[in-house]
């Protein structure tokens, strides 16, 4: 039997509060909802008009694109006429490419977003950046350090590889000089559209501040999540693990929807999963997986279960015959954790499966209680086990997207079983399907990746994404980038097979893989162009009729 010894709490990451405006952020101050307009900026009437409909709907801070010296000025503008309006919701200016800009943003929005790895471009760190500090410092402005992963600059690459650690590095070396030059106004963000490399960068980010004492507030999202419910899930997937670690100062749900869709479900991610100031582990120490870099657990193979293979899905439901075939089978004899707990040995049988079940324990005592048995059992395979008495569907997703998604970011489960006596079981298993598609664990269709747009965008892409998903839903096994522009769009979808890109005004360039095929073609013809692409390459597939 297994010592009772008490466990041991662990103090969340803490950071420092700073002021946005006249908005306060981090420390003890509650997690902060944001999203960003999708209208042209030179539009003021629109873009204020949009900023109206996303405070209404929980923005606390609203992002707008400044490309060009005349978008600075709207912006200013739009500021002015909200604060004429009574609202004093912080706006941001986002930066890319020319420096030169964000020190005329930063004389007139309340903060500004600059991205490393387009920001220098090839100009000393050390000359450029202290330059804004001071700016910002001048004006009271803050700024975030936005990292994304798919626009590292060329040296981090050299060295790091589109990593986890080459992301924090790209941050650390703007943060270095923030806390050298004393300037604490900062935020910092870790973006990526694969929700597993999210949370991998967020975890290294926050123990490399912590070893150099930083303690500058969290900025999270998801890029490109896509829309409807499976951005809503691989939002809640990617963001969850880190709430429920106690990570987060402010969110972001990108979705490739009206902008004031975002704040909702943002708000309902923040009431399911709130922070906790202790953990019952330690978030990056003493953990049977390794919480900065992803590798499956590999258990022993007992019938279909376990060994690497894909993630399996239990359940009561008859198999759909035209669908990935679920429910699976256990063929094998499960033992629940607390029988492990009295007999260790218990388990040690061939046929034998772990059965982790959660029923009243909090998620972080039920990743304890997996982290024990991962380190002192590394071979049997686990099935973990949840119930849930939750009658609305849309709320049983999201519940079961973040649970599910703190579990399966670390490799060590082997199958899923659900229950719930208020949903159809059919219906979870279309659920279960879909998270551990977002959770990168087990692919069954299709998978969108799709910028929520922003002025960049010169092409209506809710339409184009709704076009493409027609068109190609049907083409199990790829994954399909749709993005309204190339500051984030070759990088953000490098691991999808297809890529769809706005080009300019009228215009998308056609990518295989990192590589572009065929550019500026005419958006009409650019949906059968994509389909003929494919058709060379192999990949596609008639519809059944």
């Amino acid at each position: 039997m297994l010592t009772g010894k008490s466990i041991s709490m662990t103090e969340t990451y803490r950071s420092h509060s700073i002021f946005i405006g006249f908005l306060k952020l981090g420390g003890d101050q509650p997690v902060r909802v944001q999203s960003m307009t999708n209208t042209d900026t030179n539009d003021v009437e629109a873009s204020v008009r949009q900023c109206e409909q996303m405070i209404a709907a929980g923005a606390e801070m609203v992002r707008l694109t400044t490309q060009g010296q005349r978008e600075v000025k709207n912006l200013g503008k739009i500021k002015n006429v909200l604060r004429s309006r009574g609202f004093e919701t912080p706006v941001v200016a986002d930066i890319h490419f020319k420096p030169g800009l964000a020190l005329e943003a930063a004389r007139t929005a309340d903060k500004i977003r600059i991205n490393p790895g387009n920001y220098l471009k090839g100009k000393d760190i050390n000359t450029l950046l202290p330059e804004l500090l001071h700016t910002c410092k001048d004006h009271g402005v803050a700024i975030r350090i936005g990292v994304n992963h798919g626009s590292l600059n060329e040296s981090v690459l050299n060295k790091y590889g589109d990593t986890p650690a080459g992301m924090v590095e790209s941050a650390m070396q703007f943060l270095r000089i923030c806390k050298e030059r004393k300037f604490d106004n900062v935020v910092v963000s870790m973006k990526s559209s694969n929700p597993r490399v999210m949370v991998q960068s967020v975890r290294l980010l926050v123990s490399i501040m912590t070893e150099e004492r930083m303690s500058y507030p969290l900025h999270l999202g998801v890029t490109e999540a896509g829309d409807g419910i499976e951005g809503r899930i691989k939002s809640t997937v990617g963001m969850a693990p880190l709430l429920l670690e106690g990570m987060g100062d402010t969110i972001r749900v990108s979705l490739t929807e009206p902008p004031e869709e975002e704040m909702p479900v943002a708000t309902k991610i923040l009431e399911l999963f709130p922070k906790p100031s202790h953990l019952p582990y330690h978030p990056f120490l003493n953990l049977a997986w390794d919480p900065f870099s992803f590798r499956r657990r590999q258990s022993r193979a007992c019938s279909n279960i376990g060994n690497g293979s894909k993630v399996k899905v239990i359940s009561n439901a008859p198999p759909d015959p035209g669908a990935d075939p679920t429910p699976d089978q256990i063929n094998g004899k499960t033992v629940t954790y607390k029988e492990w707990v009295q007999n260790p040995g218990v388990v040690e049988s061939a046929d034998r499966l772990l059965l982790l079940e959660h029923d009243q324990q909090t998620i972080q005592e039920v990743k304890s209680n997996l982290n024990l048995f991962c380190t002192q059992n590394q071979d049997t395979p686990i099935i973990y086990k949840t119930f849930s008495r939750t009658n609305n569907p849309e709320l049983f997703q999201l519940q079961l997207s973040g649970e599910l998604g703190s579990l399966l970011v670390d490799g060590v489960i082997d199958a899923i079983w659900i229950e719930n006596p208020f949903i159809e079981e059919g219906y979870i298993n279309d659920t279960v399907l879909m998270i551990l598609q977002a959770a990168g664990a087990r692919i069954s269709k299709t998978e969108y990746i799709a910028c929520p747009s922003c002025g960049r965008t010169h092409f209506d892409i809710l339409s184009r994404l709704k076009e493409i998903r027609e068109a190609t839903s049907h083409l199990t096994s790829l994954k399909i980038g749709v993005m309204g522009c190339i500051v984030n769009g070759p990088g953000e979808m490098a691991d999808a097979h297809y890529g769809y890109v706005g080009a300019g005004p009228g215009k998308v360039t056609l990518y295989k893989g990192k590589d572009p095929i065929r550019r500026n073609i005419p958006e009409k013809e650019a949906l059968a162009a994509m389909i003929d692409l494919m058709k060379k390459e192999g990949d596609w597939v008639d519809p059944c009729n």
